[in-house]
């Protein structure tokens, strides 16, 4: 088993302690797109995927307290997504802060012992914050075999606390809130990553995105063992050179370097390791193809078990308890499951609204307890908090 960094919440803070077993997190399946990856590659002067990391890490933050404040430290994040805390808290050069904010200066502003204070947003990991509140991401989705595409806001606000009365940085707090529409990917469009796998992986951006990539290929993967097909996931050299930015023209010397580049994710990962070989597809003459696959152990391993279970039956009775608001009769709900389809459906954005905002808060929590009760025969530790993150996958 894994050792698994868990967050207690402590007057407002999240602190870190050390448990036994599955370090399983969700991650919104639309960030493995490539579209979405090419809009989040800004400031890699900062170190990697920093854009990706801040969306996984409050991913799996917000759902320990769907409803709650969830405030850490810039070492919280360092310690779960694997960075060099100075890196982040470097300031932007002038040039870096021209290309991330334009013609605009922003700033926070707060108030200590009486006096009005403003503080400039200038580190990498701040500039990243701000810059996730300006950037959406593209979902797409099929109506009448007609693809269409919806772009969401990233986050909906982010809030920065901070101790004046001393000049260490580490006492500086931060709360990132999703947009209520990634929210909603945390049950209905997400893949599994392992965040001791994700973070030991050295921070670039081949590596860290085609990690993504892998979470995607183990759903494709189990979904076709379910259809009685081959459990396999095959690419291109040429679409893997692309994840990798190799830019080599000789076809041998790019394979080559493709070669390498997935030697060197593969020696890094424990629960997440593949295998995989050159094949040669029907109209190539060489093998120029690369079939994916991963032991029974590992698709084993990305099971939530439990926690799949109460995450999918909440969130199905949080549809029931909307309808209901509708005036919709219980015998009737069936009728209108279509009506929440992401982007289609005519109740979807109501809907999301309703389910990630305060109002009738002892509904959440009472089809909450009851769908934990009903999976675990126990009722959860919190009665009062929705934490769906820290459901043992046992």
């Amino acid at each position: 088993m894994n050792r698994k960094s868990l967050y207690l919440q402590t007057n407002g803070k999240i602190m870190v302690e050390t448990e036994q077993y599955k370090e399983l997190s969700r991650v919104p399946r639309t960030l493995s797109e490539p579209n979405n990856g090419a809009n989040l590659d800004l400031l890699i002067e900062s170190g990697g995927t920093i854009m990706h990391d801040i969306i996984i890490f409050a991913a799996n933050t917000q759902m320990k307290d769907l409803f709650g404040d969830m405030w850490f430290s810039i070492e919280d994040f360092c310690t779960v997504m694997g960075y060099d805390r100075t890196k982040l808290q470097r300031k932007l050069t002038e040039e870096q802060k021209t290309k991330t904010f334009g013609q605009l200066t922003p700033v926070y502003k707060t108030e200590y012992e009486g006096e009005q204070i403003e503080h400039p947003i200038e580190t990498f990991f701040e500039s990243a914050l701000f810059s996730l509140g300006k950037n959406t991401l593209s979902v797409g989705y099929t109506v009448n075999g007609v693809t269409k595409f919806k772009f969401i806001p990233i986050l909906e606000s982010f809030d920065i606390k901070d101790n004046f009365g001393t000049k260490k940085r580490t006492k500086r707090l931060y709360k990132v809130n999703l947009s209520k529409d990634l929210k909603n990917m945390m049950f209905t469009g997400y893949n599994l990553i392992d965040l001791k796998d994700y973070r030991c992986l050295p921070n670039k951006r081949a590596y860290r995105k085609f990690y993504l990539n892998l979470s995607k290929m183990i759903l494709l993967i189990k979904h076709k063992i379910q259809q009685g097909q081959e459990p396999e996931f095959t690419l291109t050299v040429d679409e893997l050179a692309k994840h990798f930015d190799i830019n080599i023209a000789n076809n041998h010397d790019r394979k080559k370097k493709v070669i390498a580049t997935l030697n060197a994710i593969n020696k890094n990962l424990t629960q997440t390791k593949f295998e995989y070989e050159f094949v040669k597809k029907e109209n190539e003459k060489w093998a120029y193809s690369v079939k994916f696959r991963f032991s029974e152990e590992t698709l084993k391993y990305f099971d939530e078990k439990a926690k799949a279970i109460i995450t999918a039956k909440y969130y199905e009775g949080l549809k029931d308890a909307f309808l209901r608001k509708k005036g919709v009769q219980v015998y009737e709900t069936y009728k209108y499951r279509d009506c929440f389809i992401f982007g289609s459906g005519s109740f979807n954005e109501e809907f999301t609204e309703w389910a990630y905002s305060d109002a009738d808060m002892e509904i959440k929590n009472e089809i909450y307890r009851n769908t934990y009760i009903h999976v675990l025969k126990m009722p959860p530790k919190e009665n009062c908090i929705v934490n769906m993150a820290d459901i043992r996958p046992f």
